[in-house]
């Protein structure tokens, strides 16, 4: 699969700004990028979001079978758009890549990952994120990226 659809957080500048340098690295791997920020710009009329054919349209692209869906499951429990998105690709697709950056997660003991996102063929990419400088920004979503690539590449032997 050569698309791929970035899930996750969107509210802030901060969690926008993750999608884009992930986007940004994944892309040298030759992926094409479905970023729902970008999709939900179709839907704005420049003072309202019409959220039922937004949701409809991410329902749409989640169950697509040409399209990888990866989504960042970070924070004390994920967000509940990208799981129920997650939950849309798992059934349609029967394969995802859910990953985390979040250095409170313990993986061996689940620690703030829902159960429900260990189901067959769902890749977890545990990268937590220590950087505190910006020159170590771009070497972490590089290796974040590379890890994710691996995970796709795992997923296409599946």
């Amino acid at each position: 699969m050569k698309k791929i659809y970035l899930a996750g957080r969107l509210f802030n500048a901060g969690e926008r700004l993750h999608i884009l340098y992930l986007e940004k690295h994944l892309k040298p791997f030759g992926y094409e990028i479905i970023l729902p920020q970008r999709e939900a710009l179709r839907f704005f009329d420049g003072e309202k979001l019409n959220l039922k054919a937004l949701s409809h349209d991410c329902r749409s692209i989640c169950a697509r079978d040409d399209v990888l869906y990866i989504g960042c499951i970070d924070g004390p429990d994920a967000d509940s758009g990208t799981s129920i998105e997650y939950g849309i690709a798992i059934t349609s697709q029967g394969k995802a890549i859910v990953y985390r950056t979040d250095f409170r997660t313990a993986p061996e003991k689940e620690l703030g990952v829902n159960g429900m996102f260990n189901l067959e063929h769902t890749e977890f990419v545990y990268e937590p994120c220590y950087f505190t400088q910006l020159d170590q920004v771009d070497p972490y979503y590089a290796n974040l990226a590379k890890i994710i690539h691996e995970a796709i590449i795992h997923l296409r032997t599946i």
